[in-house]
């Protein structure tokens, strides 16, 4: 299950110059490589198990899915970070033995209703995630859908997922708790995905670069600040390699 075997298969870092040479062409001929590599990543680590998000709470088997998806890091609650599948392995059966011993969290809006429908899910919660440079594709944001309170997104340099992994971050959770949201470097979102951006009323920061199937980044950015006045937009026109953060 683990997308280390992608590794055959070009990088997005590797990928990064490709698109760039080729931003300016009607149709980047590289789509349909990336819809087949993207179908590579939905079979070997993206499929949504409901069981085990039945079986150990949504915001464990959300952890699960990223550490197998080559995630970079993931913040607890309790204060763990976890960066290394076998952390996540050891940290899921210390957590799931030892659930009755964690100190639930403060009661937010939207907390009753999770515990209701999770009954069983252990204490600690996802707070941020950095799955840069990881094998996240559409299904498995199926998983951050009902996360307890994630507060930062990071998704740079992720070849995988388009608008429609969007939509599980608006539709879930994720829209009334995330506060930080980053993209970089994305061959597959579109301006579509302004749709689903501007439900995430929570977010005071969205930070955008480099994503060669938005073609009117300036209307991208307008519909944005309409829509989330309180969230500090950023999307700079690309000019060179990197992360786009302005000085």
């Amino acid at each position: 299950m683990i997308p280390r075997c992608l590794s055959i298969i070009p990088s997005c870092s590797q990928s990064c110059a490709i698109i760039y040479q080729s931003r300016h062409v009607a149709s980047l001929p590289s789509l349909k490589l990336y819809s087949f590599r993207r179908r590579i990543a939905e079979k070997l680590s993206n499929k949504y198990d409901a069981k085990r998000v039945e079986e150990i709470g949504p915001d464990l088997a959300c952890l699960e899915w990223l550490m197998e998806c080559g995630a970079t890091n993931v913040e607890m609650s309790d204060g763990q970070n976890i960066t290394r599948i076998r952390e996540m392995k050891e940290y899921l059966k210390h957590v799931v033995e030892n659930k009755d011993s964690f100190e639930k969290p403060p009661i937010q809006t939207g907390d009753l209703a999770y515990e209701k429908q999770w009954p069983n899910a252990p204490v600690p919660y996802i707070v941020n995630v950095d799955a840069s440079d990881s094998a996240v594709a559409n299904e498995g944001f199926t998983y951050l859908r009902d996360v307890r309170r994630i507060q930062k997104l990071k998704l740079n340099f992720c070849d995988y997922f388009g608008d429609e992994a969007l939509k599980f971050l608006a539709q879930g959770r994720p829209a009334a708790s995330l506060n930080d949201l980053e993209i970089v470097l994305n061959p597959c979102m579109t301006d579509g995905a302004v749709y689903w951006l501007q439900k995430m009323k929570a977010l005071k920061r969205a930070h955008f670069y480099f994503l060669p199937y938005v073609s009117h980044r300036q209307g991208f950015i307008r519909q944005l600040k309409i829509s989330l006045p309180k969230c500090k937009i950023t999307f700079p026109e690309v000019s060179e390699i990197g992360y786009g953060y302005q000085k």
